[in-house]
């Protein structure tokens, strides 16, 4: 036989404001001796009285949808605890705001795998941040279930990416990679809150250019003759022009003419079907497909035109990335400072 009692009380939890619960105590002869329910609208707090060792308070609740929503339930040790929890799940389906909890129990190395899957962006983009997030996120955090993640698990991949070298600006671009992958997830619903917001960012000030640190003419000289006549041209189009790598492998002879160098496009990484990557020609960075921009070029480059573009040891294509080791090999051969140079 059960006896059940039931009255009302309101008490206040700080700025959730006073919060009407109802309080039933059962006695149910044979089974459980005491039973308190504290009832918050669809949500149950359950005592299930002192001689449960561990988790004596049970938070029962409904997902958003009223009685049609999924029930579910959560045990913790303290009673103060289980109103809290209760308190943020009501709050949090009145806000429309609500986050079910499995849903962040996915590993970040698929989630991330599935978000890169589905992005839009443009070739170049993913390819930058399918290299960030498979070399230098998924290797530390990869295991961890995406709502595991923390603030400080963030602010260690920081300082573990600060002591393998990693420039600052080199630090910052993984950090939007990062953090457009933790922003998909609470869009979607998968976790609450994004840990790259929470976490403590390293500085990265800009610094003036002092024009008194700049390379001289006899040190790109040095550089020029040291990357070898096949790659020479970058040189100095990077030195008059200011392009980036992918900007000057893409250059061709007729892109110059009258003393304008028309830029039209660069070569980026491209991962096809197969899943191989491949250089391939792209829209210039932050613009669309037959966009251009005009840079006035010096006389002292037409010598360089016939020898364009660009090409490897083999006449194809070439990778951005190798023309970089190519560059930095030049650089330490000439004994420049690199703090002096940027490819």
């Amino acid at each position: 036989m059960t006896r059940v009692v039931k009255y009302s009380r309101v008490k206040k939890f700080g700025a959730a404001g006073n919060i009407d619960y109802n309080t039933t105590h059962t006695e149910n002869h044979g089974q459980r001796p005491w039973e308190q329910r504290w009832v918050n609208r669809l949500t149950q707090i359950i005592d299930n009285g002192s001689a449960v060792s561990v988790k004596r308070w049970t938070v029962r609740y409904r997902e958003p949808g009223g009685r049609t929503g999924r029930q579910r339930e959560k045990s913790f040790s303290r009673k103060k605890d289980a109103v809290d929890f209760a308190t943020k799940v009501e709050g949090d389906k009145r806000e429309n705001i609500y986050v079910d909890p499995d849903a962040g129990k996915v590993l970040l190395r698929r989630y991330a795998d599935d978000w890169l899957a589905k992005k839009t962006a443009s070739a170049g983009t993913l390819e930058s941040y399918e290299r960030i997030v498979r070399l230098h996120v998924v290797p530390h955090l990869g295991s961890k279930m995406i709502s595991q993640v923390t603030a400080a698990d963030i602010e260690g991949l920081y300082a573990r990416w600060r002591r393998d070298g990693a420039a600052l600006n080199t630090i910052e671009s993984r950090h939007i990679a990062l953090s457009a992958l933790f922003s998909h997830a609470v869009r979607h619903r998968r976790i609450p809150v994004n840990p790259m917001t929470q976490a403590e960012k390293l500085e990265n000030p800009v610094i003036p250019v002092d024009d008194r640190k700049l390379p001289s003419f006899d040190e790109i000289t040095a550089i020029a003759k040291e990357i070898g006549p096949r790659l020479s041209p970058a040189t100095w189009l990077m030195t008059c022009c200011g392009l980036r790598i992918g900007e000057f492998l893409g250059v061709f002879p007729k892109d110059m003419r009258d003393g304008t160098l028309r830029i039209r496009r660069q070569v980026i990484h491209y991962k096809d079907a197969s899943g191989k990557y491949t250089p391939k020609y792209a829209p210039l960075k932050h613009r669309k497909e037959g966009e251009w921009r005009d840079i006035l070029v010096p006389a002292s480059l037409e010598p360089f035109i016939d020898r364009l573009p660009i090409r490897n040891a083999t006449g194809g294509m070439p990778y951005p990335g190798l023309l970089r080791k190519s560059w930095d090999r030049a650089i330490r051969s000439s004994c420049i400072q690199p703090a002096r140079l940027a490819a």
